[in-house]
């Protein structure tokens, strides 16, 4: 379990540190979550105000605000999540133990079905929003770039909240007063009944 070049001795190293005061423990977590999901809802906000507004000044503006928004937070939110998950979302598989391999392959797993639902919704979506075949060929490209970019967003960060919402904590980490082993709603980190 020893780092193979500067990169992944950084992001050990990342993962070391204590998390942040306003997103450690589960309940820390999970805000950083709800704020992550919060800025994808901007992309696809962003998107549907290009449908809206483009081809104007506004809409770029718009596109432009957005875009600096998400990007500036998500870089000190993704942090907050590597470090809170210990590093279960940013270290490469070999440094990472058997108990955080299968935590990062159950979350794939449930991201893929949870994309999947995704790509249905907008399928039949975008058409039903759109209307007729002539409107189709009115759709700014803007717009289409913008929610081609929501979704590879959407589907490339999706296994990071996945892990960081459902994530025990560590033994004798539990800060939040939540119980180590269980979920509020019964459930353990994996999603088993209790």
């Amino acid at each position: 379990m020893k780092p193979r070049n500067k990169r992944e001795e950084r992001l050990l190293e990342l993962t070391q540190e204590r998390p942040k005061r306003w997103s450690a423990g589960r309940a820390g977590r999970r805000r950083a979550v709800l704020l992550c999901a919060g800025l994808l809802g901007l992309l696809w906000v962003n998107a549907g105000v290009s449908y809206a507004l483009a081809p104007s000044d506004a809409a770029m503006f718009t596109c432009f605000a957005i875009i600096a928004v998400v990007v500036v937070a998500a870089s000190v939110l993704f942090r907050a999540l590597i470090v809170g998950t210990r590093g279960t979302i940013g270290l490469p598989e070999h440094l990472l133990d058997e108990r955080q391999r299968g935590e990062r392959l159950r979350a794939h797993a449930l991201s893929h079905r949870l994309t999947l639902i995704l790509l249905f919704v907008v399928y039949f979506a975008v058409p039903a929003a759109v209307g007729s075949d002539d409107s189709i060929s009115r759709i700014p490209s803007a717009a289409v770039f913008l929610l081609f970019a929501a979704l590879l967003a959407t589907v490339a960060v999706m296994p990071t909240l996945v892990i960081a919402w459902r994530v025990p904590e560590p033994p004798g980490d539990g800060e939040d007063g939540e119980d180590d082993a269980h979920d509020n709603d019964g459930h353990d980190a994996y999603g088993k009944r209790a």
